[in-house]
């Protein structure tokens, strides 16, 4: 279809982001200092105090741009906003509390409060400038496609869906009818398929090509004859059409396909864990020196836990549970005990296996639902406060530090639970278990159990230490302000 170049745009975004953040500072410093406003001060600023903290205050504020999105591609203006803003608040306090410390030079507290709305508005206003441009510059000079698609399919619908969301990249202006149409199943994606103009039949393709009705064509109905598809690709080829295709594989790959070529040859398969080699061995330093630091933070708090959990419940501090983590290997769980001791598991057992197979919630309050037992009679008091700040999770950092456990990964899997997988689940097992996880921060109870798979391996095939650091904040966000459970 096109490369869509989006390192060249992150690119192009980071030095839009350091022009505009210069230039705000700038006007913070003149309107601080050298303007006639109520709140502006005359008098020399003191350039060079300003510009030795400025490389850290940058730093700082483009990190946390990073963790929070906004140079994400294929997000809406909106989110991209959003998380500029996140970002500029974030960093901002962050650098704020370090300076209260700071006693060798006090900043000027209103030229910091001149520079954060001119951040904000130098920055919005150069991404919003760049995405007029680059709107234009791809309708101008070819880079935003016509294209047309070649017959009817789920899966096809679900390719449609996705194009119309990029209309900056993509032009979708009809569809090409074919003989013997699969039946296809109402869903909701088939409504933009039906929307669309119909260009007219296969039979008509070396016309329709040579007409130009469009620059691109995607073949998404699989079980087209061959000599059909072949007379299309041709007719394509004849005209300087560019074509693609769905492989007939693409169900068996389960939306995850990668193609290699070795010697000119394309190898289509799924892809895997990033989480490999040299990436494999930065994840690993990074849970041992975070975790160690953690367990020395949170020492003091875990030791009062424990005597709480002591003195309200008869039995030991700790719960020691077998779990499934990397590769399929059982492995001992540690958390702190939230529950009576001799329970009964047979209500979670049960529920687990109506989550996993049936797709069902436990709790459902009008279209919100909850997948987890809600007012479980086995969980105490103190158990009940630990589980919603997420406290009695704090023991996994000691499997962390042992390597059976991430600090950022799938959930740990329970063996019953694993008993009802499908093949795909296990792809779960991938990686190392994690105490927190992109199904954590991204609804966790309100998922479905297909969703958080789909979320997991989300994970596993994209990861980045970036990645790992955007998840930590968020889960501190969540446990604090949105509660675990």
């Amino acid at each position: 279809m096109m490369e869509r170049g989006d390192y060249e745009q992150k690119l192009w975004l980071f030095v839009l982001d350091m022009v505009a953040f210069f230039v705000a500072l700038n006007g913070a410093i003149y309107l601080r200092y050298g303007s006639l406003l109520p709140f502006a001060k005359g008098g020399p600023a003191p350039w060079e105090r300003i510009f030795v903290a400025f490389p850290f205050v940058a730093l700082v504020w483009l990190v946390a741009g990073a963790m929070f999105g906004s140079y994400r591609a294929r997000q809406s203006a909106f989110e991209e906003v959003a998380a500029v803003v996140r970002a500029t608040l974030v960093a901002f306090l962050a650098v704020l509390s370090v300076t209260f410390f700071y006693r060798g030079f006090s900043y000027s507290r209103g030229m910091i409060g001149f520079l954060i709305p001119l951040v904000l508005l130098t920055v919005i206003g150069g991404r919003l400038l760049f995405r007029a441009v680059r709107r234009r510059v791809l309708r101008r000079f070819g880079g935003r496609p016509r294209v047309a698609i070649l017959g009817r399919s789920k899966i096809g619908n679900s390719l449609l869906k996705a194009l119309l969301r990029e209309r900056d990249y993509y032009d979708v202006v009809g569809v090409v009818a074919t003989t013997g149409v699969s039946p296809i199943t109402p869903d909701a994606d088939a409504e933009a398929a039906a929307e669309l103009p119909l260009l007219g039949h296969v039979r008509d393709i070396e016309e329709l090509c040579r007409s130009q009705k469009f620059e691109a064509l995607v073949l998404v109905e699989r079980h087209l004859p061959e000599d059909v598809v072949l007379d299309s690709i041709e007719a394509c080829l004849r005209h300087q059409v560019s074509w693609n295709m769905i492989p007939a594989v693409h169900e068996l790959l389960l939306d995850r396909a990668r193609v290699d070529l070795v010697d000119g040859i394309p190898l289509v398969g799924m892809r895997r864990s990033n989480i490999v080699g040299f990436n494999w061995a930065v994840k690993r330093l990074f849970d041992i020196a975070l975790s160690l630091a953690l367990i020395l933070l949170a020492s003091p708090l875990m030791a009062v836990v424990a005597l709480a959990i002591k003195l309200s419940s008869k039995g030991p501090i700790f719960y020691v549970q077998q779990r499934i983590g990397y590769h399929g290997r059982a492995f001992p769980f540690y958390k702190f005990r939230s529950m009576h001791r001799n329970n009964d598991d047979a209500i979670h057992r049960e529920y687990t296996r109506k989550w996993i197979i049936e797709n069902k919630a436990h709790t459902e309050a009008g279209v919100r639902k909850v997948h987890k037992i809600t007012d479980d009679p086995r969980v105490f008091k103190v158990g009940r406060f630990i589980r919603k700040y997420s406290i009695d999770e704090l023991p996994q950092l000691f499997n962390v530090l042992g390597g059976e456990m991430s600090l950022i990964g799938p959930r740990p899997a329970l063996p019953y639970e694993v008993e009802v997988y499908r093949e795909w689940h296990r792809r779960r097992f991938e990686a190392p278990p994690g105490i927190t996880g992109l199904w954590q921060v991204s609804g966790r109870n309100q998922v479905s159990f297909e969703e958080m798979v789909k979320l997991d391996i989300d994970y596993l095939e994209n990861w980045s230490l970036l990645l790992d650091l955007r998840i930590l904040v968020r889960t501190v966000r969540v446990v604090l302000f949105e509660h675990a459970y």
